[in-house]
């Protein structure tokens, strides 16, 4: 109870900065900016009023009926308190897994006692999954560092002025030759991009039911806190901070404090939206229907990219409002994963995905290829000659992703349960596999190092460095920032992207076992 109490009150501290924060922004701050920072105010005045109500419910029902007992959950559910940490989650970039599957630790306030426990299914396939998509939401950062997507210390490194290195939904006119690391590298963000984040929320979606049943909603609520809410508050308002000023005091930049949930947006989602499901679920029956057949969820899917592609042509700068990571996703993937992950639960889809017929299964896989074809040719009209290739950069690059999710996300699960879900598991993999929540959260602390270390070789090998705030260039003889050669692109990215890895899962390890971190991860 005292760790939801303290988290809860956190959250309060949160909203006041973040009020105050927004009430003095600058008169060029746009108006998207200041609603944004008003309503996550709000967001986290509702997470903290959330769980101090949900843990210290039976005081408050004694006020306004004269007893504490049993004015416990709206589900009006027996329950049973216990000590804290019931179950823990693990979580990925992206997603989360309920415990319950490997992890036997107590519950924040309650635990409603089923009489009828239901059979466990082996979902061993979905932690390695979520293990590996971890991996690779690392890797595509390393790779933003590299091609100016995410605000760091060694961000655009290649120079933002030369037109190799624009957008290709940009002004790129070909005349100067591009350098050879952009045309794989974007390609490569975008294949990810397209669907990882969606495969997290629709994870974490399909635990959300039985973790309902099994607590009720005070418990529910209350370990959402904890587990989602805890590390969201700590990285953003602590953690992620102090990194910050590092790279600042390094790069002799003024230092300032900055609140910033970077890669968390995904927990303070995921907590918004399992709240909602929370709420939604104690007023609506239990939906029974089964996993509609693949295509249609690829009708489906085309159907969303229409509203994927309308969102993208209408919302303009509100597209991060809120705190999201892009509205354009998260109204036409994220919320439609999510939703379908607990229909997914409480239906068991999951049997239905691991027993797609073998012509399914390869239909969908020759999609998935299909579209990566697609986004490479999107990127390489850009940057490598090919006859008769002219896509339409906006519906090229929009249109296709949330039918591509849906193709991509039934191909990797039934992939990983085929050749992925064997037991027992190494014991390797059980220690990336119970680290991959808390790498998620603080992979910006690899990237801060290994970028700095990377900065710090450039300038023993003699290449003049110049800082703008906390970005960095190379100088070229006129004393302007100027592109890095293609060996120090290639030869940068992979001396980042093994350090990374080899501080971050390591770190994680030894960091979950850490007090309180413990109850969180």
């Amino acid at each position: 109870m005292w760790l939801t109490t303290l988290i809860s009150i956190l959250y309060f501290g949160v909203a006041a900065y973040l009020f105050v924060h927004t009430a003095q922004s600058p008169a060029a701050a746009t108006t998207p900016d200041i609603a944004s920072g008003y309503f996550q105010a709000c967001n986290c005045i509702l997470f903290g009023l959330l769980g101090l109500c949900c843990v210290h419910w039976p005081a408050i029902a004694s006020l306004f009926h004269g007893r504490s007992k049993d004015a416990g959950s709206p589900a009006g559910e027996k329950e049973t308190v216990v000590d804290e940490g019931d179950e823990k989650q693990t979580c990925g970039d992206e997603g989360c897994k309920e415990g319950g599957e490997d992890d036997a630790s107590p519950a924040p306030v309650a635990v409603v006692v089923d009489p009828k426990p239901a059979i466990k299914r082996q979902v061993t396939y979905l932690t390695n999954l979520k293990t590996f998509l971890t991996f690779i939401v690392v890797t595509h950062h390393t790779v933003c560092l590299f091609t100016g997507c995410l605000g760091n210390i060694q961000t655009m490194i290649m120079n933002p002025n030369d037109p190799a290195n624009a957008d290709p939904t940009g002004l790129y006119d070909g005349t100067v030759k591009p350098r050879t690391f952009y045309t794989g590298a974007m390609w490569f963000l975008l294949v990810n991009q397209g669907y990882f984040m969606a495969a997290f929320f629709l994870i974490s979606g399909y635990f959300c039911p039985k973790s309902l049943d099994r607590k009720g909603f005070r418990a529910f609520v209350a370990d959402k806190i904890v587990r989602l809410g805890g590390p969201l508050v700590l990285w953003s308002a602590a953690f992620r901070p102090l990194v910050t000023l590092f790279e600042q005091a390094y790069a002799g930049a003024p230092l300032t404090y900055e609140y910033d949930p970077g890669v968390c947006w995904f927990l303070l989602w995921l907590l918004n939206f399992s709240i909602a499901y929370a709420v939604v679920a104690q007023f609506t029956p239990k939906v029974k229907v089964g996993m509609p057949h693949p295509f249609v969820l690829l009708v489906i899917g085309m159907g969303l990219g229409g509203v994927f592609y309308a969102i993208k042509k209408a919302i303009g700068p509100w597209d991060y409002f809120g705190g999201m990571t892009m509205w354009t996703y998260g109204a036409s993937m994220y919320i439609p994963f999510f939703a379908a992950g607990v229909l997914g639960g409480r239906n068991d889809w999951l049997k239905s995905v691991e027993e797609m017929k073998t012509w399914v299964v390869w239909t969908l896989r020759v999609i998935v290829v299909g579209f990566w074809v697609v986004y490479f040719l999107l990127i390489a009209q850009y940057t490598i000659p090919i006859p008769s290739v002219h896509m339409d950069p906006i519906l090229g690059g929009t249109l296709p992703n949330p039918p591509y999710a849906v193709a991509m996300t039934l191909a990797i699960m039934q992939l990983f349960h085929q050749y992925f879900n064997a037991t027992p598991q190494s014991q390797f993999m059980r220690n990336a596999g119970a680290s991959a929540y808390i790498v998620y959260v603080i992979q910006g602390l690899a990237f801060c190092i290994s970028g700095i270390i990377f900065v710090e070789i450039l300038k023993a090998a003699g290449v003049p460095i110049v800082f703008e705030g906390t970005l960095f260039f190379a100088v070229g003889p006129d004393g302007k920032p100027t592109a890095l050669s293609n060996g120090w692109i290639w030869g940068g990215w992979a001396l980042v992207f093994v350090l990374t890895q080899l501080i971050v899962w390591p770190l994680g390890f030894f960091a979950r076992k850490l007090p309180i971190l413990n109850k969180m991860f």
